[in-house]
């Protein structure tokens, strides 16, 4: 965690400096311009590189909360997980320190990318810090089918890595080939608002956030149940 947070608030600082001269990068290059606000939405080239940039930070949050979900995952199947949990340690509180340090870890990070972000662009700090604490249902979401995986079906757990990647290639391959938005709708950030700058919606988020409790309950609730790997 404390290698992706560094990571994390070092490319929004980087993102920060970029945002100034965002119109002067573009040029007059359309193309690159359309692509920035159909991933950034459309109210004006400056908010929609902002929105563009957090959004990219949001799409590999889910590899981290996807890489400490498996954590879990791997600690079973090597053997490190039988010992402790043959003692006072129960499955659920087992997988509850993991799970705080995934999800947790995954706002943590997202506070620290804003943190970088008003930084290196020196304005609009609250604006920023909103755009990123919005990409957490969606980064969730990722997380808690990598815990329902892992608690209904360990064998297929990895399966999680192909959900991040499919999620991850809508999101930065989806706007530049100008995909629908029924099919960018697949991934759980294709229904997040477009902040800053866009108007802001509580219902998806909402939605999301109530997905990624369930994801993660019946994932416990299978995990509970299920032989442990011996």
């Amino acid at each position: 965690m404390l290698g992706w947070s560094i990571g994390f608030f070092l490319a929004g600082v980087v993102y920060g400096g970029m945002t100034e001269g965002a119109a002067d990068l573009v040029g007059d290059n359309e193309q690159a311009r359309e692509i920035i606000e159909r991933m950034g939405g459309q109210a004006g080239l400056t908010d929609a590189f902002v929105s563009a940039m957090v959004g990219m930070l949001g799409l590999i949050a889910a590899l981290y909360v996807v890489a400490s979900v498996l954590r879990l995952n791997g600690e079973e199947t090597s053997g490190r997980a039988e010992p402790v949990l043959a003692g006072a340690v129960g499955r659920l509180r087992w997988a509850a320190g993991h799970l705080v340090i995934a999800f947790g870890g995954a706002a943590l990070i997202m506070l620290l990318a804003a943190l970088g972000f008003a930084l290196g662009y020196g304005r609009d700090a609250g604006a920023i810090l909103g755009a990123c604490l919005v990409q957490l249902p969606a980064v969730w979401v990722i997380g808690g089918a990598a815990v329902l995986l892992h608690g209904v079906l360990p064998r297929g757990a990895v399966a999680a890595w192909g959900v991040a990647g499919a999620v991850l290639l809508l999101g930065w391959v989806g706007p530049a080939l100008d995909v629908p938005q029924r099919v960018l709708d697949v991934s759980p950030f294709g229904h997040l608002p477009k902040l800053p700058g866009g108007e802001m919606s509580w219902s998806p988020v909402l939605v999301l956030t109530s997905i990624a409790v369930v994801l993660v309950g019946t994932g416990l609730a299978g995990l509970r149940r299920r032989d442990m790997t011996t």
